[in-house]
């Protein structure tokens, strides 16, 4: 019998796997994987149909690893990241300033936290049935940014000029949205007439990035001191009209946080390493060490082409030196 692929996911472990004879999930059951158990190795999986699988607060990633698994329907492993918490919104200053003083700024808003990144799965199953199995490791939402706080109402006037309301505050910046998780559902059968594809043909995987948060909304400005009538002496009589000094300015809107970015996916049968074009760099680097043994038929399959690439290029470059020639 062929040595399973599970095996050579075992040898390339980055960190020790936590061993266990089976892991039985029943029936609607929802199965919290902890820190102790972030990196996992077991003889027998059953995940019964409906069961969920989630992940305890600082999980950020997942590898299952089972030499005998069975996956029922409705299976839903959701490693989806947390939104992040909006900010809070700037003081507003409600008191009126002292006579003769201009309003101060309000306070700006804080910025909204980050959304977390979604959880990185790998999954090295050695299976005898899949029914349909949804994998969600979506990066959470960035809060939206606080709004900024009112400016103060300016003092009111006494024998001096009118006085200026306090600028709004600045609204808070908003979140960056996180970045999905990677995912791989790397297969192999252990039926020799159903295929790794057949298998996989249930797995639904969302790697979505999550969205920005929006920047919040500058404070309203404060009032300018109001007008008045004066004791003044004039032509007209003995009161003099003052107008009243300008309002604060709105606070500027807080800049949009920048929307995450998606993750990669693998669905199908022996993994070996996400493409060397992915940009992230800020993933789980343990998943492309997860990397299976070479078939030896098949780097002497490259070779042999390989060679033909290259003689059928020096039969084009004849052909075309013999056709220059022809045509002098």
């Amino acid at each position: 019998m062929k040595k399973l692929f599970i095996s050579y996911c075992l040898a390339a472990l980055v960190s020790p796997a936590l061993a266990a004879s089976e892991l039985i999930i029943g029936k609607g059951e929802n199965y919290v994987v902890t820190a102790d158990k972030m990196n996992m190795s077991v003889d027998k999986l059953v995940i019964s149909d409906n069961a969920t699988i989630s992940f305890a607060e600082g999980v950020d990633h997942w590898e299952l690893l089972a030499k005998d698994a069975t996956i029922g329907y409705g299976v839903v492993i959701d490693g989806s990241g947390k939104s992040g918490a909006a900010g809070e919104a700037g003081a507003s200053i409600a008191d009126k300033a002292a006579a003769c003083r201009s309003g101060k700024s309000g306070n700006s808003g804080q910025s909204g936290e980050a959304g977390s990144q979604g959880v990185d799965i790998f999954l090295g199953l050695d299976a005898h049935k899949i029914g349909n199995l949804k994998v969600i490791a979506d990066g959470g939402d960035g809060g939206n940014g606080g709004i900024g706080g009112a400016g103060q109402d300016a003092g009111k006037i006494l024998k001096c000029p009118p006085a200026r309301g306090g600028n709004g505050g600045a609204g808070g910046a908003g979140g960056d949205g996180g970045r999905g998780g990677n995912v791989v559902v790397s297969v192999n059968s252990l039926d020799p007439k159903i295929e790794a594809g057949a298998l996989t043909a249930g797995v639904r995987v969302s790697v979505k990035p999550g969205e920005a948060g929006k920047g919040g909304e500058g404070g309203k400005g404060g009032s300018g001191s109001e007008g008045e009538y004066v004791n003044q002496k004039t032509l007209s009589g003995s009161q003099k009209w003052v107008g009243g000094g300008p309002g604060g300015r709105f606070g500027p809107t807080g800049e949009d946080g920048k929307e995450g970015s998606y993750g990669q996916v693998f669905v199908g049968g022996k993994f070996s390493g996400f493409p060397s074009v992915s940009t992230h760099t800020d993933s789980y680097e343990g998943f492309d060490k997860y990397r299976t043994a070479v078939d030896p038929a098949y780097i002497e399959d490259k070779k042999a082409a390989q060679e033909e690439i290259k003689l059928l290029k020096e039969q084009l470059k004849k052909l075309q030196e013999r056709m220059d020639s022809i045509e002098k």
